[in-house]
């Protein structure tokens, strides 16, 4: 339906009879909601007589199915009437062409129900169905009633939209985290629910204003029925809904560089094996916050080392900034030079043939005087000195999937005894998380000869329909420089979570947080998120098949990350509370190469 805020429904042919015109010809409303169908006391079929309406069918309405349809009745004339005014305006639908349609869902059981909306689907070839239930007190038992009706869908589940109709109730907002989850297109709102305010217009209580407010931020529209009660047309209600939009918290920096971005999965880039091209670059360097860390860490470490003793001069400090790229880590490193007073002497190590002319007229400033281009691979430089700060960017949304790891091992021959890495730790974390939305997107996915299978892959993703089940854990921890005497990269872990509600386990989150010095971090850790950073969404690692799992029900996953001479790969496994196979075995479906 585009991005339109707020509909009206009309229930009756009586009502769009008394309105259309209106409604239509002013554009008061962005879509409207009209019954299909009637059913009088026989279950006649009566159509609703389109000819007499110049409405937009295709882009400008949902197509309504009458609620008092019962397939899954246990009186077999009702099933079977109902069935056949199901069928008729099912048809209906399809040769109107109108863009949407939106049913009912009324019994806890709708196994016929499932049946014939299947049968529906495929024979017009995914034309969206939206499903209504009435939100109650007992949220677990509407989230049910609506789990069961998805989970007997064969297939086309993408194409399954959830509509909430609000009561008195307002739903908790836990309970309004498993919905958005669940792939949440609007909420339905009676006129009922409105007051007057002091002038006499419609609004809304605070708690729904709130709600609504919120939702819009997860591109949830508005759907206003029922009977102009307080006189002023329905027009006032959808005024005071764009009010509610327009008033909205306003979107955050990160929200506003990921807008169109959300839950669009990518594939994580390879930085080491494969150079990125000009515009990856021009992205990450728009970040207003990565880099101001990265200067206070060198400026905080420039004044711990460089500093002079009373008298004195102070120390010229030999940075090296490896994987430079077009230089903004360079840029971060002067600017720290020249805050703290503190010289010091700059090379750029990088590999990227198009970023190091960048790097080549970069320098031509007088700016960037004391930097020394270097054109080689990290790993292979032999340098004329030790460095004191050996300064990186290397992370990706899981800490190490971009291979930092290996990279700074293999750098840190470049730096003194006591020098000093930036960042100096990174710790990757994990969470469960249910999101239909994205288990969509995974199985949607084509497959080709690189990615055989979709499910076997760790995506990059800008979540923001995701209800984590658990806090996060922490997964796996690096440290530089690797003193160790054996250096290990691979690693593996068991996590136990509890799942704070039921739902279904679509796959895991991905987190990481990096010490660069002190108590200088970035991360993107939920409870830590660095603010206004976006150079980083989230991962996530889905499994094949989602799991239900009740509130209180232990989720148990298995974790590896695989090092081999020439590339690395992540391995994972749901072991509790039903095991599943190993995704990704043998790094077959997705690997990280070492060299280009």
């Amino acid at each position: 339906m585009g991005d339109p805020v707020c509909g009206v429904e009309y229930k009756s042919f009586s009502h769009i009879e008394k309105d259309h015109l209106e409604i239509f010809n002013n554009q008061k409303f962005a879509f409207v909601s009209v019954p299909l169908s009637e059913k009088n006391e026989k279950y006649e079929f009566q159509p609703l007589e389109i000819y007499n309406y110049n409405f937009e069918w295709g882009t400008k309405v949902i197509g309504v199915i009458p609620d008092n349809i019962n397939v899954d009745s246990e009186d077999v004339e009702i099933h079977s009437k109902s069935v056949n005014l199901l069928k008729k305006t099912f048809k209906l639908a399809s040769y109107v062409g109108v863009n949407t349609v939106m049913l009912n869902l009324d019994n806890d059981r709708n196994t016929n129900l499932a049946r014939l909306c299947a049968y529906h689907l495929h024979e017009s070839h995914g034309r969206p169905l939206w499903i209504r239930i009435n939100v109650s007190k007992d949220s677990d038992c509407d989230w049910r009633k609506w789990n069961n009706f998805l989970s007997l869908l064969p297939e086309n589940q993408n194409k399954i939209g959830l509509v909430l109709e609000l009561s008195e109730e307002v739903p908790s907002d836990q309970d309004m985290m498993r919905w958005y989850s669940e792939v949440l297109l609007g909420l339905s709102i009676s006129t009922s629910l409105f007051v007057a305010n002091k002038g006499g217009y419609p609004v809304l209580r605070r708690e729904f204003q709130e709600l609504i407010s919120k939702s819009f931020k997860k591109k949830v529209q508005v759907i206003v029925h029922g009977e102009d009660i307080h006189g002023l047309g329905m027009d006032a209600y959808q005024k005071y809904i764009y009010h509610l939009y327009e008033n909205k918290e306003p979107s955050s920096v990160y929200e506003e560089f990921s807008r169109g971005y959300e839950e669009l999965l990518q594939i994580p880039l390879q930085p080491l094996k494969d150079n990125l091209d000009n515009s990856t670059y021009e992205i990450f360097e728009k970040d207003p916050i990565k880099y101001k860390q990265y200067e206070e860490a060198v400026y905080q470490i420039l004044l711990d080392r460089g500093s002079p003793v009373p008298g004195g001069e102070p120390t010229q400090q030999v940075v090296m900034v490896v994987g430079a790229g077009r230089g903004p880590l360079v840029r971060s490193s002067l600017n720290a030079s020249r805050r703290s007073k503190i010289p010091v002497k700059v090379y750029a190590v990088e590999k990227n043939e198009s970023a190091l002319i960048i790097l080549r007229n970069l320098v031509k400033d007088p700016f960037f005087s004391e930097v020394t281009i270097i054109d080689s691979d990290m790993r292979d430089w032999e340098p004329p000195e030790k460095a004191d700060i050996l300064v990186s960017e290397l992370l990706g949304s899981f800490s190490d999937n971009e291979l930092s790891p290996e990279c700074l091992d293999g750098a840190q021959r470049l730096m003194k005894s006591d020098g000093l890495s930036v960042p100096c730790q990174y710790t990757s974390y994990l969470a469960p998380i249910s999101s239909r939305k994205l288990y969509n997107n995974v199985a949607n996915q084509p497959s080709d000869s690189t990615h055989e299978d979709p499910f076997h892959l760790g995506y990059v993703v800008r979540m923001q329909c995701v209800n984590l089940l658990d806090k996060v854990k922490s997964c796996f921890n690096f440290h530089h420089p690797n003193k160790d005497s054996i250096i290990d990269n691979t690693r593996h872990i068991s996590l136990e979570f509890t799942s704070d509600s039921e739902s279904v386990l679509h796959g895991f989150a991905g987190y990481f947080d990096a010490q660069l010095y002190r108590d200088v971090y970035i991360s993107t850790h939920p409870d830590t998120h660095s603010q206004d950073m976006f150079s980083w969404f989230p991962m996530f690692f889905p499994i094949k098949q989602p799991q239900l799992v009740r509130q209180g029900e232990k989720i148990v996953i298995d974790f590896w990350r695989v090092v081999e001479p020439t590339k690395v790969w992540y391995e994972w496994a749901l072991s509790e509370p039903v095991p599943q196979a190993i995704h990704n075995s043998r790094g077959v479906t997705y690997w990280i190469g070492l060299f280009s």
